[in-house]
């Protein structure tokens, strides 16, 4: 959520909007003012309403009124855009309250809700290779939005702004269908004895929503894909608080035959004596460990995983003297630009048709 630099002039500022963009049916009853509880008068009021009701969890973005609600904010922060950049252009100290910073963020955010209507998010892979037959196992479905002026922008730049905005759940229910269709049409065209895996990233917000395990399910069966060929990476900082809750949707998660990984493991918020209470498969160690050389605690991670049944998977692999160091501490699963870069579906399937043949 965008933090006003200047708190005492969110009135002047309701005001101001409410003179800039007047609308005669702004004094209506609208299904949002029921919600709320109050007249809607301004674009402030209709984003800080709806950020409101999600926080709360009285909205529901899977519901049509949901997605309604979620619009009309969408809406309104292109009002405030455009209010930003009107003022821009005026000598009014006391309302340039945002940066340069601001305005690109509110313009993202409004940007980001077409690019899911316009197919502009795009759906990379990454593999993950076993140490034991140097084949690839497995791939990580990465997103990436394709901007039509800032070109390729990253995940850890638009999936905040996704989890703020509520396009989060929207977003990751896409990329995981994606991924799932994308898994099936490459086991029916690569078929093997020891088919490929694939791993999505399950954002904290979409973990306690509470309908994960339903929409995941639902995924499974439209795709054929076999729920045990499915991994669900959560980060560490998704378990911080609300440990029963989530213990309870990782349950049903896991009820329904996919594996739970816990991904960017070792950046200092679980423990392995919390790992026992959580139904999870897999660690995924952080890829900190390997770019500091820390090979002897990578080694004591591994041992101690394996002694509570855990697989794990090394990432950011990138050199041969990393792999060799690694080969060394009884890793047997890994991922990194030494074996490939994020790539395209295309890319990832010449990948998959060369070891094919090999």
């Amino acid at each position: 959520m965008l933090k006003w630099k200047v708190a005492e002039q969110i009135e002047q500022i309701e005001l101001t909007l409410a003179e800039i963009n007047s609308d005669p049916n702004e004094n209506t009853l609208h299904p949002f003012n029921v919600l709320l509880g109050h007249e809607l008068r301004t674009p402030l009021t209709s984003i800080h309403g709806v950020l409101s009701l999600l926080q709360s969890g009285k909205l529901d973005t899977q519901t049509e009124e949901g997605q309604a609600l979620l619009e009309l904010a969408v809406q309104s922060t292109n009002r405030l855009v455009r209010l930003a950049k009107a003022l821009e252009h005026k000598s009014v100290p006391s309302l340039t309250i945002w940066s340069t910073a601001d305005v690109e963020r509110l313009q993202l955010a409004n940007d980001l809700y077409s690019a899911l209507e316009g197919q502009e998010i795009l759906v990379f892979y990454q593999p993950i290779v076993s140490l034991a037959t140097n084949q690839i196992i497995g791939f990580e479905a990465l997103s990436r939005w394709q901007h039509p002026t800032k070109g390729l922008i990253p995940p850890g730049i638009f999936i905040p702004i996704a989890e703020e905005t509520g396009l989060i759940h929207r977003l990751g229910n896409w990329v995981l269908k994606q991924a799932c269709q994308q898994l099936s049409m490459w086991q029916h065209q690569y078929p093997s004895s020891s088919p490929l895996t694939m791993s999505v990233n399950l954002s904290g917000h979409q973990l306690l929503q509470k309908t994960p395990p339903g929409v995941v399910e639902q995924i499974l069966h439209e795709t054929g894909v076999s729920a045990h060929l499915l991994g669900l990476e959560i980060t560490e900082g998704a378990l911080i608080g609300n440990q029963e809750e989530i213990t309870k949707v990782l349950l049903s998660l896991k009820s329904i035959g996919v594996q739970l990984d816990i991904d960017d493991f070792g950046t200092g918020y679980s423990s392995f004596a919390r790992l026992q209470s959580l139904p999870i498969n897999r660690l995924k160690l952080d890829r900190a460990f390997v770019s500091q050389k820390q090979w002897i605690v990578i080694e004591g991670i591994i041992c101690l995983a394996s002694s509570l049944e855990l697989d794990v998977i090394v990432e950011g692999v990138e050199t041969q003297e990393d792999l060799l160091a690694l080969k060394q501490t009884g890793c047997q699963k890994v991922q990194g630009y030494l074996f490939s870069r994020p790539v395209n579906s295309q890319d990832a399937e010449n990948l998959i048709a060369v070891q094919s043949n090999l």
